[in-house]
């Protein structure tokens, strides 16, 4: 990815990509025009850093499927030195707090006494590895972010998934986290009481 120089408009940080980047390679057809909930996720993260954590926010809306009306929202930031916790990322925390009030898991199909819904998640920044992956889980179909993942890997911000990128293309032994696998009597005990219970599929 070639790597442009952002720009300041008044107090605002754009990010700037190519046109190469707009109609090539990972970030192709993903421009979307800004609005008030991806302005919302970088308040969020301004205040974040306001308050002694890092540069991160997150709105997550609970949208109507047949209204398109926004229903309820979920905002918060980073919370990873706060609750000494490296998985409160403030994409995880909306989640877990949709989760809890809607109770269900799969926020991507929302049921109930309501209209059904659907969950659309907004971040200050491109998700890192972690959270990508709590969206899948949590089946929301639609991501939009602000900042990219090269804007966040600046030197003079730090944060940078580059690592975990690399190691996830890597076979076990040339990872740096030393890992093994150990098969015993039990492994499969859990597996296959899984397969005869009733217990939720997720």
């Amino acid at each position: 990815m070639k790597l442009v120089k952002s720009t300041r408009v008044g107090e605002s940080y754009i990010p700037i990509r190519t046109m190469e980047e707009q109609t090539v390679g990972l970030y192709q057809g993903t421009q979307a025009e800004p609005n008030k909930w991806i302005e919302m996720a970088c308040e969020e993260a301004k205040r974040s850093v306001e308050e002694g954590a890092g540069p991160f926010g997150a709105v997550l809306l609970q949208i109507g499927d047949e209204t398109g009306m926004v229903i309820r929202l979920w905002r918060d930031h980073n919370r990873v030195t706060e609750y000494n916790d490296p998985t409160a990322h403030a994409e995880v925390m909306v989640i877990r707090a949709a989760c809890r009030e809607l109770g269900t898991i799969d926020l991507g199909s929302i049921g109930g006494d309501e209209e059904t819904s659907h969950c659309e998640l907004y971040s200050s920044c491109e998700l890192c590895p972690m959270c990508y992956s709590a969206i899948v889980w949590a089946r929301i179909p639609v991501l939009v972010f602000s900042a990219t993942r090269a804007d966040a890997s600046d030197p003079a911000v730090g944060f940078s998934d580059e690592e975990i990128y690399s190691e996830l293309k890597k076979d076990y032994q040339g990872r740096s986290v030393r890992v093994y696998q150990a098969t015993c009597g039990n492994t499969m005990e859990a597996f296959e009481l899984w397969k005869k219970s009733n217990n939720t599929r997720y």
